[in-house]
């Protein structure tokens, strides 16, 4: 292994920081938590191109391989070969420059298919869970269970189980280690929570116009994708009840449904719409309205309704009980079932929330918060010190 610094990792992401993309953003946090703390040498492998996501832009930290992109366009064809070929491309580099374990994240789809079928037998490598692929072609009905083709990357990723799970929740690494058939050490990192802008969490920031103007209503925010593993019915039947005497709304949207939910929210009164909303003023939105499909369940976790608790805020969530997003955070907002009955859910709620019920469950969510960060750095640590005992190095503290 080349250089002085017998400790390193490397770490594998379609994007990294300055492209702004959730993913991306997350690991240039662990990157420098490892380098803070534990003077971990971190190579990160990602590609030259521009996520179009609302992330905030942040500086990156770590030695950076940038790979070039082979499709930056819409067309789904396109993209799916051109996934193969920047995944393949990105865990190559990184078995090639040859800096301690693997961290592989899973975006391109299928760099977890990679993963498996190139890392030689003797890297360690761990797998860090975002959107899951091929399980997601399914989800989002792109492709059957039983297609030959799906069959083959399925096959091919869930074969060699990786050394070490990073999963989002407890019941999504459950649904991992049913996958490998194998009962992989976990790691639980929920995403959306970032140690290093934890003054931002914590330090008041200037209030956002939208906050001046309507801070006396109860304001809720939609800030984020809305895409295959969304509900844009509840987005709507959440706009159709705001009052404005009542109740404010701020729309960021982007992805698949975004152009339509835009539409649909423009002119409407009680309504602001904007390009994005800064991390540190999501604490100034009183309720993030969320949701996640039942087929979608495991295959990601939004990591919009973590970084609203993380800043202190509370949800609206459309899904199942049964999902980490739910299980870990249930005490700091309020679920819809995503069924028939879910326009008079959401209906209900609007006319029974008041300031009295928002302010009590607003000391949940600040104790949520608390250990939402507790967790995030046990996780790094656990992380770590996995990295440190893979090369045979132990750590002194």
């Amino acid at each position: 292994m080349d250089g002085t610094n017998p400790r390193c990792v490397t770490i594998v992401d379609r994007s990294y920081p300055p492209n702004r993309s959730i993913t991306g953003e997350s690991a240039c946090d662990l990157a420098r938590f490892l380098i803070e703390n534990y003077d971990i040498d971190v190579h990160i492998v990602t590609l030259d191109t521009e996520y179009g996501g609302g992330s905030d832009a942040v500086k990156p930290v770590g030695t950076v391989h940038r790979l070039p992109a082979y499709y930056d366009g819409k067309d789904k064809g396109k993209r799916f070969i051109a996934s193969l070929r920047e995944g393949r491309a990105l865990i190559k580099k990184a078995i090639a420059i040859n800096r301690g374990p693997i961290i592989c994240m899973t975006s391109p789809p299928l760099l977890n298919y990679w993963a498996s079928k190139l890392i030689p037998s003797d890297r360690p490598w761990l797998l860090w869970s975002m959107d899951l692929f091929p399980d997601a072609f399914v989800s989002s009905k792109l492709s059957s269970s039983s297609n030959l083709i799906y069959r083959h990357f399925h096959k091919v990723t869930y074969r060699r189980a990786p050394d070490r799970l990073i999963a989002l929740g407890p019941l999504q690494a459950e649904y991992l280690q049913g996958k490998f058939k194998k009962n992989i050490e976990s790691i639980i990192l929920p995403c959306g929570i970032m140690l290093s802008n934890l003054d931002k969490v914590d330090t008041p920031v200037g209030l956002p116009e939208w906050k001046k103007d309507h801070g006396q209503k109860i304001i809720f925010g939609y800030c984020g994708n809305v895409g295959e593993a969304h509900s844009p019915e509840f987005l709507k039947a959440c706009i159709d009840q705001v009052d404005p005497d009542k109740h404010h709304f701020i729309l960021v949207a982007y992805g698949k449904h975004s152009e339509d939910i835009l539409a649909y929210a423009n002119g409407k009164p009680g309504m602001t719409i904007l390009k994005h909303v800064p991390r540190e003023q999501l604490q100034y939105i009183d309720i993030h309205v969320v949701s996640l499909k039942e087929d979608w369940v495991h295959v990601c976790v939004p990591s919009k309704l973590v970084s609203a608790v993380y800043m202190k805020s509370n949800f609206l969530f459309c899904g199942i009980e049964a999902c980490d997003n739910w299980h870990l955070m249930q005490d700091s907002g309020w679920l819809v079932t995503d069924d028939h009955q879910m326009g008079d859910q959401v209906t209900t709620f609007f006319d029974t929330i008041n300031k009295h019920k928002l302010a009590k469950a607003k000391e949940r969510a600040t104790l949520r918060s608390g250990k939402l960060v507790d967790r995030s750095r046990k996780a790094y640590n656990e992380i770590a010190l996995a990295v440190l005992e893979y090369q045979k190095i132990e750590y002194e503290t």
